[in-house]
């Protein structure tokens, strides 16, 4: 009698269109991902803790006072189509990375790969497991990789399926992932998905908020608040936003804690008080809500104020933004009292709002990150470093600097941070943010798992993307 195939069924709330490990990517690409391309170490389970070793044999060895650092390929490890992982292959692959060749010149030398430093970088091993240092080889046409699946030949955007890696036996407990895309209803709300999981049809959805989850029975959930950060961008690059005292102005106007009602019935408990999502530690920005404060600010600015703003919106509901449209409305509305009109432009799609990122055609920016990593510093190189200012002329796939702001002093407490990871090095970068306001906090989003009762061995990931090699399935 044949073996029944064992599918586990996942649910998205928008389609996947790119599945380059070089090129722009969200959440949901990020999830996927995580299943076909593995890193050269796998990023600590929490802050301090070391990075584990995945497609070396062992840590970093170092040399020159740690301006060089090496180690040798983990053998046995090989590609999807049957290629084997070699020091040459490793070092081409990461060599692609624009980020990475920021940081270090990679070569192959004696079976190991070799980390030739621009600047001292402590934890480089850290680095390695970040997303932008996934390995793929490069084979007709197509990225092939070393994790425990791959891409099948039938797949589409709206339903896409990864069976295993038949070069990587006994990694995966299940045959196969099947990823089915549910879209919102026009105002935000995912009833197809709520449907599709109260019928057994979806086993497994990282992509619901708070309040909708509330709705479901006879399913296990699992919430990892402070995981994620919404954000109001201001476009640093617009003349009308160009003043710092314009930017604070705009973002006294708004009450975080009003903002927040949108999506949660206990707004205090996910207002923003620093752009740090709670996971990665604290900060206060001192931004309390003062209408009158901002309008003061607005008419001292005389004829340079802005009158009307362009808002960029994301596509569809994120993590740290469960309802974006309302949300955009809430804020149109606060900006609208103190004298501002604002037009709300959302996004219908990931390939779009790529491109509105890209060219920065916009003033304001109303989206948000989740951490690719458990390092501060990581995810606030992302958000401010000059180098994160996205473009038409690199992917997007770590550039989350939308207010592209390209502060020199911003780039040097960063680059400190870096050297030095430290509160006092941390809070310098946090108070020129304060002080320069490129950016609007706005409310923390949790990590939100839902997952059917014949799903086995799930253990939650403070990052919300999950590994489903590491699951069994069970019948009902």
């Amino acid at each position: 009698m044949a073996e029944t195939t064992k599918t586990l069924r996942v649910g998205l709330l928008a389609p996947v269109p790119e599945l380059d490990p070089r090129a722009g990517r969200d959440f949901v690409g990020a999830t996927i991902l995580e299943q076909l391309y593995e890193t050269p170490f796998d990023p600590p389970p929490k802050p301090d803790a070391p990075a584990r070793p995945v497609l070396f044999a062992e840590p970093l060895a170092s040399e020159n006072g740690g301006q060089v650092l090496s180690a040798p390929v983990r053998p046995g490890r090989r590609f999807s189509d049957g290629t084997p992982l070699t020091a040459e292959l490793l070092a081409e692959a990461l060599g692609r990375s624009e980020r990475l060749a920021d940081q270090a010149a990679i070569e192959a030398r004696d079976g190991r790969v070799v980390f030739r430093l621009a600047r001292p970088i402590p934890h480089f091993d850290l680095t390695l497991s970040y997303r932008y240092c996934e390995v793929a080889l490069e084979k007709g046409g197509q990225a092939v990789g070393t994790g425990p699946y791959r891409l099948a030949p039938d797949s589409t955007p709206e339903r896409l399926r990864l069976d295993r890696n038949p070069e990587q036996p006994g990694r995966a407990g299940i045959d196969e992932v099947l990823f089915v895309t549910y879209r919102p209803d026009a105002d935000g709300r995912p009833t197809a998905m709520l449907r599709a999981i109260e019928s057994g049809e979806v086993d497994f959805t990282n992509a619901l908020s708070r309040e909708h989850i509330g709705e479901l029975k006879g399913v296990r959930k699992w919430l990892e608040p402070g995981s994620a950060t919404a954000i109001l961008y201001f476009n640093t690059e617009r003349p009308a936003l160009a003043d710092a005292s314009t930017r604070r102005a705009l973002a006294l106007a708004i009450d975080r804690a009003e903002a927040a009602r949108i999506s949660y019935h206990n707004p205090l408990s996910f207002t923003a008080t620093g752009l740090l999502p709670p996971m990665l530690g604290s900060w206060r920005d001192g931004i309390a809500p003062d209408p009158k404060r901002a309008a003061a600010l607005l008419a001292a600015a005389g004829d340079a104020r802005p009158r009307r703003l362009t808002m960029l919106v994301i596509y569809g509901p994120r993590p740290y933004l469960p309802q974006p449209r309302a949300m955009a409305d809430h804020l149109a509305a606060r900006l609208r009292a103190v004298g501002v009109e604002v037009e709300i432009r959302q996004a219908q799609s990931i390939e779009q709002y790529f491109r509105e990122v890209a060219r920065g055609d916009y003033d304001l920016a109303l989206s948000g990150w989740v951490p690719d990593t458990t390092d501060a510093a990581d995810f606030l190189d992302t958000i401010l470093s000059p180098r994160s200012v996205p473009s038409s002329a690199r992917p997007i796939l770590m550039d989350g600097n939308l207010s592209r702001w390209r502060s020199p002093a911003a780039g040097a407490a960063l680059e400190r941070f870096r050297r030095e990871p430290n509160e006092a090095s941390k809070a310098a970068v946090l108070e020129l943010v304060s002080e320069e306001v490129p950016l609007l906090p706005l409310m923390y989003g949790p990590t939100i798992y839902v997952y059917s009762q014949r799903v086995h061995g799930f253990k939650p990931s403070p990052l919300g993307i999950p590994r489903f090699a590491e699951l069994s399935l069970s019948d009902l």
